[in-house]
């Protein structure tokens, strides 16, 4: 999706008056935006729920809270804005749309309030380091209609996502993103995990990316990853506790062999196995033999 490059023109409803999407700085591409959209949800009546951001990018953002009550105006990491009182407790639909560039749980605040990240929208992102952190009760996340493509810190994205268990990252732009470390750390719910659509060009650190996900067994796409800019340590507890299948794992040593990889690495791939006496098992001799790599996998399939 190309860069922000003018506005759109949209009717908001903030403290109970109409304002435009031009007034509010809402960003577009060319085609109708689409919001950052989540289901959070509260357990009591007059129960508040605060969204999280750092102090990284400019705010220029309108969020309705889904029910019925004036939207607020946010311009600020900080703004008052970003807090809102349910009158009741149940489940609520947040929209956001403008510029919002960050999100920022970090284990902290009200983590065990969202449910769901229905579509991460079109909204300025810029950053998603330890965005969903500690987000235990998050059991579904889209990434939908979105742009990130001046994303570079995806680091510990999902950190403790232990209930994550519907993951799509298919529409993630990662061309720009230099950190993946902690990525994916103990979500320990997810059986499969596609991230064939991943370009990691830039990466430099994959340190337990996928760590304590102790329930994974298919990884389509991380046979393709190009680790040719990973640093020191940038693969250690890469896997730990779960596995990819046999094909994939095969596939991956094959293909990071044949790149320009940095010696003296040492990643752990968790359970995977390989074949023995083909060109996985060769591939994977030469890494430690040339390349000075000490490796911890599952074995000979």
């Amino acid at each position: 999706m190309s860069q922000v490059t003018a506005r759109r023109v949209t009717a908001a409803k903030v403290a109970g008056r109409q304002i435009t999407g031009a007034q509010i700085g809402v960003p577009t591409s060319g085609a109708a935006d689409t919001p950052f959209t989540s289901l959070w949800a509260t357990t009591g009546s007059n129960e508040t729920i605060t969204i999280p951001c750092q102090d990284n990018g400019t705010f220029n953002a309108v969020i309705d809270w889904g029910d019925g009550t004036a939207n607020s105006s946010v311009t600020a990491y900080n703004d008052a804005g970003l807090a809102h009182e349910y009158a009741s407790a149940g489940d609520h639909t947040i929209e956001i749309t403008g510029v919002f560039p960050n999100i920022y749980f970090n284990n902290g605040g009200d983590r065990l309030k969202i449910k769901k990240v229905l579509n991460l929208g079109t909204v300025g992102w810029i950053g998603l380091g330890i965005a969903f952190a500690g987000c235990a009760n998050l059991t579904e996340f889209t990434a939908g209609s979105t742009d990130t493509t001046t994303v570079t810190n995806m680091g510990a994205m999902f950190f403790g996502c232990s209930s994550l268990n519907d993951l799509d990252v298919s529409s993630l732009d990662t061309s720009n993103v230099n950190s993946m470390g902690y990525m994916f750390l103990n979500c320990s719910a997810l059986t499969n995990l596609d991230v064939s659509s991943f370009d990691t060009a830039k990466v430099t650190s994959m340190c337990a990316m996928f760590f304590g996900c102790s329930s994974l067994t298919n990884m389509p796409g991380v046979e393709d990853f190009n680790i040719e800019a990973i640093a020191v340590s940038g693969l250690s507890s890469f896997i730990t506790g779960g596995k990819t299948t046999t094909a994939q794992y095969d596939s991956l040593l094959i293909n990071w062999e044949a790149q320009a990889v940095l010696s003296g690495l040492a990643p752990s791939f968790g359970a995977s196995t390989y074949t023995g006496g083909g060109a996985a098992a060769t591939a994977r001799a030469a890494l430690i033999a040339s390349d000075g790599w000490t490796i911890s996998d599952g074995g000979i399939a």
